[in-house]
């Protein structure tokens, strides 16, 4: 009988079997072990910049909150992480395709559900209707992203497209309203040359300060004193202290008023120059062109005039001006005085009265010739008390 042969089976070894599920394995293994050479590598053996190696270290999240202590800006979230830290920032913001405004820092914030951004550092461009720039510049500044408003804080310098400058150490932009807008709690410092032509320089300060960027109408809501002083002669100042004033700066003349609020004695607009102190009720300075206009500065309303040999003292807003020492004439009054640089004169009318000595002069024009001491009197009516004893 031949030998009988044992049988073999269909089901493959577990040898070749093993061999076939390493070869379907082989990819995942091969990424398996460059995972764990590369955590060995950079997580568990970091070597030390003197050996040439990085060391890969774990961020503190405190580290990303903005310092609590040190912060201006009001209202940014505290002890809270930031969603998002970035280095050298930009945005702009758009209303459709308008600009409205872009910013610049060297450092940003974002809380994302704040809808909040709070900028280190930073440089704004502010855009108008007509698209000229006004440039920003502060230590922070805070934005709501929904809202549009844009606020910045600490030494903060603004310079408008005139070359006009002011400072103060918050500066609110509100585009809705096309408004730049700094609140009474705030001091301001405005300076710029208002006159070119004439060769007169403009500076201002006061408590606030309202721009509408759509008709350059400047508003200083609070103990606003504006000065003039001419580029040639820098003791040639005219300084005007109201409790308001509104400048237009596209007529380029400025309107000063006192608070309703005050106490008939004291709400006079005061205007000092070299040689006069004038008080009235309410007054207008044209700092346009001096060649173009005549009267540059005029006073309103129960005017009453100075004259001086030596500048006044610094008085208090509302207050009669102290007189040092007087010239030819005492006094003069009106309901209206015009000035004239270019002549030296000032023009009263509305029942213009002048007293000198024991003497009055009253008449429908009365001009004051401040070089040469000259009243001039229109249809004059003149008395004097005389020396009863004579």
């Amino acid at each position: 009988m031949p030998p009988t042969s044992l049988p073999t089976s269909s089901t493959p070894s577990f040898s070749r079997r093993f061999a076939v599920i390493l070869r379907r394995l082989r990819p995942a293994l091969a990424a398996l072990i460059g995972v764990l050479v590369f955590l060995e590598i950079v997580v568990f053996l970091p070597t030390t910049a003197e050996e040439g190696g990085t060391k890969t270290a774990v961020v503190d999240p405190e580290t990303l909150k903005a310092d609590q202590d040190q912060t201006l800006a009001m209202g940014i979230p505290k002890n809270k992480i930031p969603d998002y830290s970035v280095e050298d920032f930009q945005f702009v913001s758009t209303q459709g395709s308008t600009k409205l405004w872009k910013l610049q820092s060297e450092k940003a914030y974002l809380y994302n559900k704040d809808h909040l951004t709070h900028a280190i550092r930073v440089k704004a461009f502010i855009y108008d209707p007509d698209g000229k720039i006004t440039v920003v510049t502060g230590r922070e500044a805070k934005y709501v992203m929904n809202k549009r408003d844009l606020e910045v804080y600490g030494s903060v310098h603004t310079v408008f497209p005139d070359g006009f400058t002011l400072d103060s150490e918050y500066l609110r932009h509100r585009p809705d309203i096309k408004k730049i807008d700094i609140p009474s709690q705030y001091a301001v410092v405005g300076n710029g040359s208002a006159a070119e032509a004439d060769g007169q320089i403009m500076h201002f300060t006061a408590d606030g300060f309202e721009s509408d960027m759509a008709t350059s109408v400047v508003t200083l809501p609070r103990k606003a004193i504006v000065t003039m002083t001419r580029r040639s002669d820098p003791t040639d100042t005219t300084t005007i202290e109201s409790d308001h004033a509104l400048m237009d700066r596209v007529k380029q003349i400025s309107y000063f008023t006192m608070f309703a609020t005050r106490p008939l004695a004291k709400k006079f607009v005061h205007i000092t120059q070299p040689t006069l102190d004038t008080i009235s009720r309410r007054a207008e300075l044209n700092y346009g062109d001096g060649a173009k206009i005549l009267q540059y500065l005029t006073a309103y309303d129960d005017v009453l005039i100075r004259e001086l040999a030596a500048p006044p003292e610094k008085s208090t807003i509302g207050a009669p001006p102290a007189v040092k020492k007087e010239s030819s004439f005492k006094y003069a009054t009106g309901g209206r005085a015009d000035f004239d640089s270019k002549n030296s004169i000032v023009k009263l009318t509305q029942y213009p009265q002048v007293y000198q000595d024991a003497d009055t002069v009253t008449g429908d024009i009365i001009i004051l010739h401040r070089d040469t001491d000259i009243v001039e009197v229109e249809h004059s009516n003149a008395f004097s008390q005389g020396n009863p004893e004579s």
